[in-house]
């Protein structure tokens, strides 16, 4: 009879645990899930919030809410009367200018030149921009009077002017976005 091949066995390594060297008799277990679990956290929401960039986001989106600036009453009732651009009267040094265009659509304050002379202010520097006038006309201002104090209905605002050439039919100032920005007059 011929004798079979001996078979190799595998030397299978044993794995070492806790349970193998055990401290005392009554050793049990340790379970990081159940102490973790039995556990109070020991971290505030703002440290949380401080360690994670996303959580900040997240709660600065949801928690933040725009500060509403103090508007003037009366600059709101003149939007809220007219669904025009409103035409109003103006006070600058002491004078009165009649006839006062407010424009939401106009991106800068623009003042004539015989508006300039009337109340009694000078160019303080070049404009360094073209405006497009509402015909499609592009002019090149005469320069920018600034930190200009207009008073309107009590409000008073500081703002620079483009001065700019009359044409016929103009009106002598146009307050743009900058004033009601300024203003803080809303429903443009």
């Amino acid at each position: 009879m011929a004798k079979a091949p001996k078979e190799k066995k595998k030397n299978q390594r044993r794995r070492f645990g806790f349970q193998d060297f055990p401290i005392s008799r009554d050793f049990v277990l340790y379970s990081v899930v159940k102490d973790v679990g039995s556990q109070k956290a020991n971290i505030t929401i703002g440290q949380l919030v401080a360690m994670v960039l996303s959580a900040r986001r997240e709660l600065r989106k949801g928690l933040s809410t725009p500060k509403a600036p103090k508007v003037p009453t009366p600059l709101n009732a003149i939007a809220a009367e007219r669904e025009c651009d409103p035409i109003i009267d103006v006070e600058c040094n002491g004078l009165v200018l009649r006839g006062v265009l407010v424009d939401g659509r106009t991106g800068v304050n623009v003042m004539t030149i015989p508006a300039m002379r009337y109340l009694g202010l000078k160019i303080d520097r070049p404009a360094s921009v073209t405006l497009k006038m509402a015909n499609k006309r592009v002019v090149r201002p005469e320069g920018v009077i600034s930190n200009v104090v207009i008073t309107i209905m009590r409000v008073s605002t500081i703002v620079d002017f483009h001065v700019v050439l009359e044409e016929n039919g103009a009106y002598p100032m146009i307050l743009g976005r900058l004033w009601l920005t300024k203003s803080h007059a809303r429903n443009y």
